[in-house]
């Protein structure tokens, strides 16, 4: 199992908890919208760039085709936003935090995740990576408090996730996808035995200064 999609969805039906039936929410950069099933009491609302590797071949399902760092809403237009592994993929991640700002209700929720560690991906489109400091300046510097900012695992689960996937992705470089998921599969046993001890170990580091995503909450001050 992929930890970090595993995650990644496990924060993600958390907080759909906190959206109420006919709250208004909108999915920043949501590629192939696959939360909107969670959100299908709320009036939800998809945008994403279709400039980027991956995301022109599915534009169409898209509601609206726009930048992160201007879209086309009105100031104080939706209740939550959600934004997930997107702000890599950005030139300017603090102006996407800054428009997410405009569009918010004050009071209106954010909920955002990005990697610290990760190996390239959708390039050329990608462009960074984030610390826990980075998310709370973020927030200090454009009117939201933080609610949460949480690592997703360790050092270990990072380290094993690398150690799990290296040999995968080498294959990739040298054969395709096709020897991506040959690699994939024929190293299971070995790497399911990897991904499994260094689950255990995770719990051992408390500090957590190493991991794979930050899943943060923020919500918008009501400046009036």
């Amino acid at each position: 199992m992929n930890y970090n999609v595993w995650s990644l969805k496990r924060f993600v039906h958390r907080i759909a908890r906190l959206v109420p039936a006919k709250a208004s929410i909108v999915d920043v950069g949501a590629g192939e919208s696959p939360y909107k099933s969670l959100f299908s009491a709320a009036k939800y609302t998809s945008t994403d760039w279709a400039g980027t590797t991956d995301h022109h071949q599915y534009a169409a399902g898209i509601d609206v085709i726009c930048p992160a760092d201007n879209m086309p809403f009105s100031n104080e237009s939706f209740d939550f936003a959600l934004c997930t592994q997107v702000l890599e993929h950005v030139r300017y991640p603090e102006k996407v935090i800054q428009e997410i700002g405009r569009i918010l209700k004050p009071g209106g929720m954010l909920f955002i995740s990005a990697p610290q560690t990760w190996q390239e991906h959708e390039q050329p489109h990608d462009y960074h990576r984030f610390t826990r400091f980075a998310f709370r300046a973020y927030a200090e510097d454009n009117n939201f408090e933080v609610v949460e900012i949480t690592p997703q695992g360790g050092r270990f689960r990072a380290i094993g996730y690398l150690m799990v996937w290296s040999l995968p992705y080498v294959f990739k470089s040298y054969f395709g996808r096709a020897g991506f998921v040959g690699a994939a599969l024929f190293f299971y046993p070995i790497n399911f035995l990897i991904a499994l001890i260094f689950a255990l170990l995770d719990p051992l580091d408390r500090e957590k200064e190493l991991t794979l995503t930050y899943e943060c909450i923020f919500r918008k001050k009501d400046s009036r």
